[in-house]
């Protein structure tokens, strides 16, 4: 059985938030499993201190086991324990929630030496935080949003199509869902209340939370309109609590509110997911990136006919001994795949150079850079100057490119977590960036192209989208992607908006080379026209009609004399 990761992550930041400092922990699995070795340290100190209390509260014994039994199955999968997002939950909520318990229940003038350790080990920058709990929960509603999942399967441990074997009991359910709705998602936030309700098993909590429950269904079909819902949810409520006067209250503002036009006997079904969009229908650069994410928007068969795969020989004389294989994904704008140009002993070297080194990776705005839940990751630069490897590469990205890579960026490296993504974006710079001093050596101009290597492969989801190309590029290790992202005249191509998509299980590591413009007129010359504003095709098209209307035109003149 494999681990749902995502349960575990939510599970533990639910239980461990108090007085923790907190480096970001859900937007990298690389930083996630230097926690999970952590959490193993907090064990021992608490075997310590109840060596020091014996006979004291079997509650301490009972959680020891609990966390041990639930470390021991997870060692006995090892690092596939983290490809599932539900088992990352789970542990960022028994590392919150859970260890908080413990040390309220520890501070005792007894055993305070292994206390001290203990806090001291929760309160390293590098531990979660209460945040973390919100951020591991966004990455799931962003998986159920953008992969268009159902709530009743994500809280079984199924997600799109692969049982991960672990569930979601109904107060989970109801966490997902306030995130949801605070984060304006009436539609998901309904789905995770309706299997709350559904999971509710009648014992004592349950009894407590049944009327939460409604309350907040409540709140989530007014949002969605669906008053005659809305009105059987109060009725069900009132119903519970009679003596709620705020329930009463607001039953009676409800109704009020209506007036005479109601139609509370007329009900809709309220589906989990907005309907996919018809050909011609307007659609948000979001919703575009999710349903090229999900794979319900792609290219037809009469689109891809002409796309080509084959290798590359010309750019190099070594190339003549060791081509480079590569598939054509767009030919205008440029998009190529290369196959196979990076090994595992360079990824190693990488690994080693990227360790302890990763931050919350930050996005470049208008007037700052910032953090944003647009881009969930983390990264690092390197200069092409700190290992052989790395000068390396670029020689291989000159030969695959045939750019220079002389004024290229350094290279960046890049870890996904928890629902891991990157919103759509382009990767050249607007003016406007350029202008607020934002662009580090604009000298260098803007980027002229970019090269992705992928350095892992991802077991669901976390391909990179191109919804205007409605190309999706899934995670193959040791491949490549090249793209150009200015026109030939130099204006950004609006066309190259791309995005990392949500990962469902599994970690990614990419690496990025952004290639500048400076010395580049050779590589890629500019053409005779600003083709900015109009395709080649559209050119050939602009000129058979300028030499059909010159023919008509002689033709004219022709018949006139004679």
């Amino acid at each position: 059985m494999m681990f749902p990761v995502f349960s575990v992550v939510l599970l533990v930041l639910h239980q461990l938030f108090g007085s923790i400092s907190g480096a970001e922990f859900f937007s990298s699995v690389y930083e996630m499993t230097k926690v999970f070795g952590y959490e193993q340290k907090m064990l021992l100190h608490m075997q310590k201190f109840l060596a020091d209390n014996q006979g004291k509260l079997d509650f301490l014994k009972a959680r020891l086991r609990e966390f041990e039994n639930e470390r021991n199955e997870a060692r006995e999968w090892g690092a596939a324990y983290f490809d599932s997002p539900l088992n990352k939950y789970l542990l960022n909520k028994r590392l919150t929630v859970d260890w908080q318990r413990v040390e309220n229940l520890m501070e005792t003038s007894t055993g305070e030496k292994a206390l001290n350790r203990l806090k001291k080990l929760r309160n390293r920058e590098i531990m979660p935080n209460k945040g973390e709990l919100n951020g591991a929960i966004d990455g799931l509603l962003r998986l159920q949003y953008v992969y268009r999942l159902e709530a009743k399967d994500l809280a079984r441990g199924i997600l799109d199509g692969v049982d991960y074997g672990n569930q979601l009991n109904s107060e989970l359910c109801v966490d997902i869902a306030k995130l949801a709705l605070k984060d304006q998602h009436p539609r998901l936030a309904h789905s995770w209340l309706i299997e709350a309700n559904d999971r509710l098993a009648g014992g004592e909590k349950d009894k407590e939370l049944k009327p939460q429950i409604l309350a907040l269904l409540v709140q989530a079909k007014a949002e969605l309109k669906d008053f005659r819902g809305l009105n059987d949810t109060y009725q069900e409520l009132v119903k519970i609590q009679p003596a709620s006067e705020e329930h009463a209250r607001n039953y009676e503002s409800f109704l009020e509110s209506l007036g005479e036009n109601a139609l509370l006997n007329d009900s809709k079904p309220i589906l989990e997911h907005a309907p996919i969009p018809e050909e011609g229908e307007p659609v948000g650069e979001f919703q575009a990136f999710s349903l090229t994410c999900s794979g319900h928007w792609r290219l037809t068969p009469k689109e891809q006919r002409h796309l080509r795969c084959g290798y590359v020989i010309e750019t190099h004389p070594f190339l003549w001994i060791a081509p480079l294989k590569a598939e054509e994904l767009f030919q205008d704008p440029l998009l190529v795949l290369y196959h196979d140009v990076i090994y595992q002993s360079e990824i190693d070297v990488i690994r080693k150079l990227t360790k302890n080194k990763l931050i919350r990776a930050t996005i470049t705005g208008s007037n700052e850079v910032v953090v944003s839940n647009v881009r969930t990751s983390q990264f690092t630069f390197i200069p092409a100057t700190m290992h052989k490897v790395l000068a390396t590469i670029d020689q291989r990205v000159a030969d695959m490119t045939n750019m220079n890579m002389k004024y290229a960026e350094d290279h960046q490296f890049a870890n996904y977590g928890i629902g891991g993504h990157y919103g759509q974006h382009m990767d050249w710079f607007p003016q406007t960036t350029i202008d607020a001093g934002l662009v580090s050596s604009p000298e260098m101009g803007n980027r002229i192209a970019t090269v992705l290597f992928y350095l892992s492969d991802v077991a669901q989801g976390g391909g990179t989208a191109f919804p205007q190309l409605k190309q999706l590029l899934k995670p193959k290790k040791y491949a490549a992607a090249f793209w150009h992202n200015l026109h030939a005249s130099g204006v950004g191509d609006v066309r190259t908006q791309h995005g990392a998509c949500p990962i469902i299980a599994g970690s990614k590591w990419v690496q990025n080379r952004w290639i500048r413009e400076i010395d580049q007129s050779d590589r890629r010359p500019c053409e005779m026209w600003d083709d900015s504003l109009a395709t080649y095709a559209q050119i050939l098209e602009l000129n058979k009609q300028n030499e059909a209307a010159s023919k008509k035109v002689e033709q004219n003149e022709y018949s006139k004399l004679a």
